[in-house]
């Protein structure tokens, strides 16, 4: 965004200011998306806080390729901090979305993220099916295939776009699940997210981690691909690096299946 682009010229990435700017993004579409675009409210959100994001990510994308090459930053330590901040740029984008289903009043929220809530509208956490091992891990494996293609063919605008969506679903439905069980079964909104987040935010921030890393690995290999040649050492060593965070990607799917199809139907049977 430009209200932050002299803080990003400078060469600082605060956590909070990324931070701050994902919820003013996010903020922003969802607002947009509401007042323009209501019967499509649910899509067009997603495109306006991708399209919004875009300049950062392009900035840390770039700071990320020149540290590396200059040898300022080591590769490992430059792509971790490339994967926190983008992680954070997707929790932000995720918290607003959930703040939004919440304060939304009840009757236009279907209307406004229909497409968001899918089949889990009317759920609470104690009926909402993890599902198992095997299928979870199908699904993650999905996604990451999208996250994937996406990045190989749209760059940073791709890895944004399935982000984007991802942290809009998981908002959504969790949100929108807590407002309905309480609605039903009374008790203490502000305990029930809390409880949920509990139960949720150790499979869920293994997934987003193992997303932004397999999309990265995409943007690396798709920019590579167009710069060098085919036998270049250079385009060999980006190759080799974005294999690597591939398979990061996919040990931290593998443990969020793990956990969801564990540990959080464990905590549910706990809290609930």
């Amino acid at each position: 965004m430009p209200l932050f682009q002299k803080v990003y010229d400078t060469g600082r990435f605060p956590i909070s200011v990324l931070a701050l700017e994902s919820v003013l993004v996010a903020t922003v579409g969802i607002g947009f998306g509401f007042v323009l675009f209501p019967s499509e409210a649910s899509i067009i959100g997603v495109f306006l806080i991708a399209m919004g994001q875009s300049g950062t990510v392009r900035v840390l994308l770039d700071r990320n390729r020149d540290d590396i090459w200059s040898g300022k930053v080591p590769p490992t330590r430059a792509n971790m901090q490339l994967a926190l901040r983008l992680l954070v740029l997707f929790v932000g984008a995720l918290a607003t979305y959930a703040v939004a289903t919440l304060v939304v009043p009840l009757d236009r929220v279907q209307d406004l993220f229909g497409r968001q809530l899918g089949g889990f509208a009317g759920q609470s956490l104690t009926t909402l099916r993890f599902g198992n091992f095997g299928a979870i891990l199908g699904h993650n494996m999905l996604v990451m295939l999208a996250c994937l293609l996406f990045s190989l063919a749209y760059r940073h605008g791709g890895m944004l776009l399935v982000l984007a969506w991802n942290a809009s679903v998981w908002g959504s439905v969790f949100a929108y699940i807590a407002r309905t069980a309480v609605l039903q079964s009374g008790g203490s909104l502000a305990g029930y997210v809390v409880r949920s987040m509990i139960c949720i935010l150790p499979h869920l921030l293994l997934e987003a981690l193992g997303y932004v890393l397999i999309a990265m690995a995409g943007v690396f290999a798709s920019k590579a691909l167009v710069k060098y040649r085919l036998e270049s050492d250079a385009l060999h060593t980006v190759i080799r690096a974005a294999a690597g965070i591939a398979a990061v990607a996919l040990c931290c799917v593998f443990l969020a299946a793990l956990t969801e199809s564990f540990v959080a139907q464990t905590l549910v049977a706990w809290l609930f």
